[in-house]
């Protein structure tokens, strides 16, 4: 069955927000998008609105659907509890030890360093959530996964200003790497504290980065 046209219109949507194609403030409104995409505007509607429920848009009466920038403190409080979640789901992963998860890993952390050499930040990006949906994924807790994939959407607009921060992509690579070391040798708890450490750490040089150069108020 071909998808709908409120979810093709969700779709494109959500990637330009997440690609910050469209970014925080910038208004939406139901007409204007009904013609960009082509159709009438209860599909354009529809699609708005469920992008107000994910928490991407507000809305505004007599203006539209505004893009909803993440203050500090939501950005403060999501990496507080990534750092949690995705920390214990690295741990479940190093307990089932299995030797194609580990392969497949440093195999996605080995393109990073070519990506990364080549200059290739599209491609580095993407590489870096093949990197950790391969960890949720391998944790076995479909419940788990799906928190965590609830908080990373919202937030991956600010994970790609955080890649762009010098310095940064060859900390991640290192970081991925030790990971790696500790997840082969089974050591779950030490896994968990890597992870927790690595995402508070990046948060903090984000949130720094911000008050610099504001994106989000």
């Amino acid at each position: 069955m071909a998808p709908r046209k409120k979810e093709l219109i969700y779709s494109e949507l959500k990637k330009k927000i997440l690609g910050m194609k469209i970014r925080p403030h910038e208004v939406l409104k139901e007409e204007e998008v009904a013609a960009r995409f082509g159709v009438s505007r209860t599909p354009a509607r529809e699609a708005l609105q469920l992008l107000e429920k994910e928490g991407f848009l507000a809305q505004l009466k007599k203006v539209g659907y505004v893009v909803r920038p993440l203050t500090r403190n939501d950005l403060k409080e999501i990496i507080e509890v990534r750092s949690v979640l995705e920390g214990y789901a690295a741990h479940l992963a190093t307990l089932r030890r299995d030797p194609k998860t580990i392969a497949r890993l440093r195999k996605i952390n080995q393109k990073a360093r070519r990506y990364l050499a080549d200059n290739d930040l599209q491609r580095f990006f993407k590489n870096s959530s093949e990197f950790h949906d391969v960890i949720y994924q391998s944790s076995g807790n479909t419940r788990l996964c799906a928190l965590i994939e609830s908080l990373r959407d919202n937030f991956l607009r600010y994970r790609r200003m955080l890649l762009r921060i010098p310095k940064m992509p060859e900390v991640q690579i290192r970081d991925h790497e030790e990971m790696l070391d500790a997840m082969e040798s089974g050591n779950g708890r030490l896994v968990e504290k890597m992870v927790r450490e690595h995402i508070i750490l990046g948060g903090e040089i984000l949130l720094r980065h911000i008050e610099k150069e504001p994106v989000v108020e």
